[in-house]
């Protein structure tokens, strides 16, 4: 579960011209003097500024990078009432960074700052939820990823769109998926192009659509999504939906191992030794099919054993 920190400086109007001129010195990369212009303005309790240099520390921006002091003025600023501070001090919470892992003060602070309309936080909290195995805190994550995607963050979207797929937390509703799906992938959210693809590919809730299938994929993969890549591979390399293509299987499997997959890895090495959609290798292919069988890869182990090699 990928957590989301926030990491967009807060300005405020709030003594202008030294907010100005920090923010200016801010844009401007002059990390130093923008820190020190936060840092008075911090002292003086303001929520946004104590929330500036806690991102500051935490991301190493004109200071050497200190979790310590983020935590502190992210606390500071959570208690003035800076939702991204909220989120962000939730996200140390939840991953105990430089801090003891908390989940009970991490769903507060989550929860605070997505009371507040902070779609991160509503998100943050969403996932949470959605790791439980009771039902109302399910109900519960299905609500607040409804008001983070009201709010068009894209991964919540998806996540929407999944919990109306499969029931989870609301009833069963493609329709809804379909529309959830198709907002999140959109958004280029490679995920969700995967996702959207597979309905489009078996019918499942929407009338079938192989080229908008492929091409959802393609999206995907072309983002490092594994399994679109290994789905196109399988599609070209089957020729069962759509015209058989060795040499388009072989790039998705190819680039599929560069990713270190076990499955691509073992058929680069397949199409190398009998020579679909690329040189025949004979030597290449068994390599290959040797770093799938050790990878414990049991279709490698059988080639081996089929073609007695040893």
């Amino acid at each position: 579960m990928k957590l989301i920190i926030y990491i967009f400086l807060f300005f405020t109007t709030l003594y202008g011209v030294t907010f100005e001129e920090a923010t200016d010195s801010f844009n401007k990369k002059n990390y130093i003097e923008a820190y020190d212009k936060y840092s008075e303005l911090a002292l003086n309790d303001d929520a946004n500024a104590q929330y500036n240099i806690a991102l500051m520390n935490y991301k190493g921006l004109g200071v050497t990078k200190n979790y310590k002091l983020a935590f502190f003025w992210y606390e500071k600023s959570a208690q003035n009432g800076n939702p991204a501070a909220q989120n962000n001090l939730a996200h140390m919470y939840h991953l105990g960074e430089e801090v003891k892992k908390d989940l009970e003060l991490a769903e507060k602070w989550y929860k605070l700052s997505a009371q507040s309309g902070y779609p991160f936080a509503q998100l943050n909290i969403a996932m949470l939820y959605d790791s439980s195995t009771n039902d109302e805190k399910v109900k519960e994550a299905f609500f607040w990823y409804e008001k983070a995607s009201l709010q068009g963050v894209i991964i919540a979207q998806n996540n929407l769109a999944k919990m109306y797929y499969m029931g989870r937390g609301t009833k069963v509703d493609k329709e809804k998926a379909l529309y959830w799906f198709s907002k999140s992938a959109d958004a280029s959210n490679s995920v969700a192009q995967a996702n959207l693809a597979m309905m489009y590919l078996t019918a499942d809730g929407v009338e079938k659509d192989i080229p908008k299938a492929i091409e959802l994929l393609t999206k995907s993969a072309e983002q490092n999504n594994l399994s679109s890549m290994i789905k196109l591979a399988d599609l070209y390399g089957k020729g069962n939906e759509t015209s058989l293509d060795y040499k388009k299987s072989f790039y998705w499997y190819n680039k599929a191992s560069e990713l270190k997959s076990t499955t691509a890895i073992f058929h680069v090495g397949l199409y190398y030794y009998n020579g679909y959609g690329v040189e025949k290798d004979i030597n290449k292919g068994i390599s290959y099919i040797k770093e799938a069988k050790d990878k414990g890869y049991q279709r490698a182990e059988n080639f081996f054993k089929l073609n007695n090699i040893k």
